[in-house]
């Protein structure tokens, strides 16, 4: 059996691919595959003919094989294993595992606040390596720039700028791009900071 890929990323898809092969010199007949996949994870597809506990698999011929692909969208990390077991008529018990590992890819400003005109970094963690990922304001303007690319343990260090003159307040900080789901990270556009003002001489 097959994981891939290995880890998956939460929003992204993920697939369980089951082959049994006859290896043997005689037909294998009654053969049925049980998968165990992790639970709570969503299943958005699974091959013809398979109910949720068990796949029958047509008779296998001497050298013959056959696979089962199961399409998973996890909503959450994870770091599990999957099973199948494989039976068939003569006594024909086997079972295979794999790790099953999903990360949830997180973002933060640093800092996270600043005026118009500032920017900003924006690190990220746990993103699927060599994808490019691209930041955006939700609200105001993001000033068009080359993506993200993280490295090969899956971290990035970018930065973001906010627009001179652009809209105050809280807003997000939104990174999207192939494998995973939209992330977001909290971030607040303020006033400049002011100078002290002026002493004024008081009258005694």
């Amino acid at each position: 059996m097959r994981v891939n890929p290995t880890p998956g990323y939460v929003g992204g898809r993920v697939t369980v691919t089951y082959t049994v092969r006859n290896v043997g010199r005689v037909r294998i007949t009654g053969v049925r595959i049980t998968p165990t996949l992790p639970t709570g994870v969503p299943v958005r597809t699974r091959p013809a003919g398979c109910a949720t506990t068990s796949c029958p698999v047509p008779d296998l011929t001497p050298g013959a094989s056959r696979t089962l692909t199961f399409l998973l969208v996890p909503r959450a990390a994870t770091n599990t294993t999957v099973r199948g077991t494989v039976v068939a008529d003569g006594n024909l018990d086997d079972t295979d595992r794999a790790p099953f590992r999903v990360l949830q890819p997180r973002i933060e400003a640093v800092p996270e606040i600043g005026p118009p005109g500032f920017v900003t970094s924006i690190r990220g963690t746990d993103f699927p390596p060599g994808v490019r990922v691209r930041l955006a304001w939700d609200v105001g303007i993001t000033v068009a720039a080359n993506p993200a690319v993280p490295s090969a343990d899956g971290t990035f260090a970018h930065q973001l700028l906010v627009v001179p003159r652009d809209q105050l307040g809280p807003r997000e900080v939104l990174a999207t791009g192939p494998g995973f789901g939209p992330v977001r990270t909290d971030f607040r556009v303020v006033l400049p900071a002011q100078q002290p003002p002026g002493l004024v001489r008081r009258g005694w």
